[in-house]
């Protein structure tokens, strides 16, 4: 997973990329930190998706743009509108699915 920090390079990743998992934790949190390795190794299971992270507290616009309140959030977009979302607690088979669904989809 990439880690971006800038409100304009995860906007222009996500513009740039047809399917983006976006993942968003914050500081100090331990279960961010976790969650982030289960959903890397997710996202290395499908080489084609773009996947990205970044800390609420490096660019503060994120939660106001996201409309995220808490960490950690997953997000999945298709064609920079969301499609899936998950805060908190991350049902990782959930995750799976949908984004297995969604490269399906854009498959076709």
């Amino acid at each position: 997973m990439e880690h971006l920090t800038s409100i304009k390079d995860i906007e222009q990743t996500i513009k740039d990329n047809r399917l983006c998992l976006f993942f968003i934790k914050a500081p100090d949190c331990g279960v961010c930190n976790v969650m982030l390795d289960k959903v890397e190794k997710i996202a290395d299971v499908f080489p084609s998706l773009c996947s990205l992270y970044t800390d609420i507290i490096e660019e503060p616009l994120i939660a106001s743009h996201f409309l995220v309140y808490s960490g950690p959030t997953v997000l999945l977009l298709m064609d920079g509108k969301e499609v899936y979302r998950a805060s908190q607690f991350i049902d990782l088979e959930e995750l799976k699915y949908n984004i297995n669904r969604y490269i399906e989809l854009l498959a076709q």
